[in-house]
């Protein structure tokens, strides 16, 4: 299937996952840690772009929040950040789950507790009224949160596509950031960019 039947705006929807200031704040946790940010800004400006013209094409955006709630924890979740040492990111009381520089209509936000977007029963429910057969994933971080969202999303029977300049991480880790690129043309799906997305949804 040629990608512009494939991101055909009646059945395709963006999924933006996470870009929260405790991921892409340079004040953020990652950013205090001495995390590398620099794919985050340019990335985020290409997807503000992008997202308006998908919108007047048609194309639905939905967008992920991760969010550490302890009162919304497991008992397993809550030994792993006490017993294994994991740390805390996206705390709602400290506001490092809030989003950076996007501000997504309530509507169109789906919080999770964990690295995997469908694990809110309530994404798959707004996909399936919608029709949506392909998922545009974008967000961060790459090899974290929108690897899962890959490899669920596929597994679910979703047609997946990852332009490559609408997915960052932590700048450190490249070599993973590369490697899920890689599974993605391997075996997931299709890779693509900001701009062969706007070739085909601004006409």
């Amino acid at each position: 299937m040629e990608l512009k039947e494939k991101i055909n705006p009646r059945h395709t929807a963006i999924l933006v996952i996470d870009i929260q200031k405790d991921f892409a704040d340079p004040n953020g946790v990652r950013g205090a840690r001495g995390g590398d940010l620099s794919q985050v800004e340019p990335m985020i400006d290409k997807l503000e772009q992008l997202v308006p013209i998908a919108k007047d094409a048609g194309v639905l955006v939905l967008y992920t929040q991760q969010i550490y709630d302890r009162d919304k924890l497991n008992n397993l979740q809550k030994e792993q950040y006490d017993l294994d040492g994991k740390l805390v990111m996206c705390d709602s009381t400290t506001g490092g789950h809030e989003f950076y520089r996007i501000n997504p209509p309530k509507e169109d936000v789906f919080e999770k507790q964990n690295f995997n977007a469908f694990s809110n029963p309530e994404l798959q429910k707004r996909l399936d009224e919608n029709g949506i057969k392909t998922l545009v994933i974008t967000g961060m971080d790459t090899y974290y949160c929108v690897e899962t969202a890959i490899r669920n999303g596929y597994d679910l029977g979703y047609k997946i596509v990852v332009p490559q300049d609408l997915v960052a991480g932590n700048g450190k880790h490249i070599e993973l950031h590369n490697r899920t690129l890689e599974l993605v043309r391997k075996t997931y799906g299709v890779l693509s960019s900001s701009d062969e997305l706007t070739r085909i949804w601004g006409v």
